[in-house]
């Protein structure tokens, strides 16, 4: 064949296998955030995620909702699991009532540093734990969004001991609520727009909610007298985009990839965008007279004996609790010697 043709042959297969291609992988992507799109960390993050997969990828074409927009924020494991609902952006707290292992993947109380929750989750073995429990349920999650340290609540009364507690009506959820509950408190769980006007009212005595920058969104220094720093139920968290299984195995290898890839650098994205909001918050807080406090230490001692309980009495219960309690606490007896060496 003569060479002209033979190149023109050449690039005319290259264009139409590259447009098959193209045609055959192209796929749409519908998920929600269990939170509005403004709010600072969490809501930011799910958009944030949105526009970088837009901004990488020309085959996978996301359409990103705000929380309650197609279903409940508590719903949207359901509507994944069930395929009415591509992916979630959400948090595994929120489902942690059916599967309570995924307590140990939304926020461990004295757990480890980010870094160190985050090296456990890739490095670990979180990872392959977390998504065997999803897998029963058609579910896979991908970790999209490190969260920095929540604070430890607001409160219209100050805790000197944990006779403080006693009686108390704390809105808390978790492990954390169990905690506080062997601490004499009376948990009370509330949604998050509803804490606002029941502290409002005297309905609670306190709540926890987030990092400094969430909290300041939702006002609350405006309803409560003191908030106490540093937390101690929630060093780190990892929110997670859920995707309906029969999704995601219909994506190519490199849309996978890429989805995964963009979620790890939402991952350092989202804990980085929060430090000066979460400073600035701090400032507000003070300017509306709002006194900072941190826990005696033997409040926190008290705190810390409770937690052990709570996590031997879960791991009894529930066997995936235990082996994810298990891998965790092998994965901190193995990095302890560096974490105590290195310091803060």
């Amino acid at each position: 064949m003569p060479y002209k043709p033979l190149v023109t042959a050449f690039f005319s297969s290259i264009a139409i296998i590259g447009s098959m291609g193209a045609t055959a992988s192209s796929v749409r992507l519908d998920i929600q955030s269990a939170w509005p799109l403004t709010l600072p960390a969490s809501g930011q993050s799910a958009q944030h995620l949105a526009d970088r997969i837009k901004t990488t990828s020309e085959d996978i074409k996301v359409k990103l909702y705000s929380a309650g927009k197609l279903v409940p924020p508590l719903e949207i494991f359901d509507a994944v699991q069930q395929g009415t609902l591509d992916a979630g952006y959400t948090s595994p707290l929120y489902v942690a009532g059916r599967f309570p292992a995924l307590q140990l993947f939304g926020g461990v109380p004295f757990g480890p540093s980010a870094l160190e929750y985050l090296d456990w989750i890739y490095n670990g073995g979180g990872l392959a734990i977390w998504r065997d429990i999803y897998a029963k349920q058609g579910v896979v999650t991908v970790p999209c969004g490190l969260m920095d340290a929540e604070a430890g609540g607001w409160y219209n009364f100050e805790i000197n001991s944990t006779d403080d507690l006693k009686g108390k009506k704390i809105r808390f959820a978790g492990l954390a609520g169990e905690v506080m509950k062997k601490a004499g408190a009376s948990v009370v769980l509330l949604g998050g727009g509803d804490i606002y006007p029941n502290l409002e009212r005297g309905v609670i005595d306190g709540t926890e909610f987030s990092m400094p920058a969430i909290d300041a969104a939702m006002g609350f220094e405006k309803v409560a007298k003191y908030y106490y720093l540093p937390g101690w139920h929630q060093p780190a968290a990892i929110n997670e985009l859920i995707i309906n299984k029969r999704k995601w195995d219909s994506m190519s290898a490199a849309q996978q990839g890429l989805i995964e890839d963009t979620c790890r650098e939402t991952q350092l994205w989202t804990i980085s965008s929060t430090t000066i909001a979460n400073a600035d918050a701090i400032n507000k807080f003070k300017a509306a007279g709002t006194q900072i406090k941190a826990f005696p230490p033997a409040v926190l001692a008290a705190f810390k004996k409770g937690t052990d309980e709570v996590m031997n009495e879960e791991a009894n219960k529930d066997a995936d609790f235990k082996r994810t309690l298990d891998s965790l606490n092998s994965y901190r007896e193995k990095v302890s010697l560096w974490t105590e060496y290195k310091g803060n």
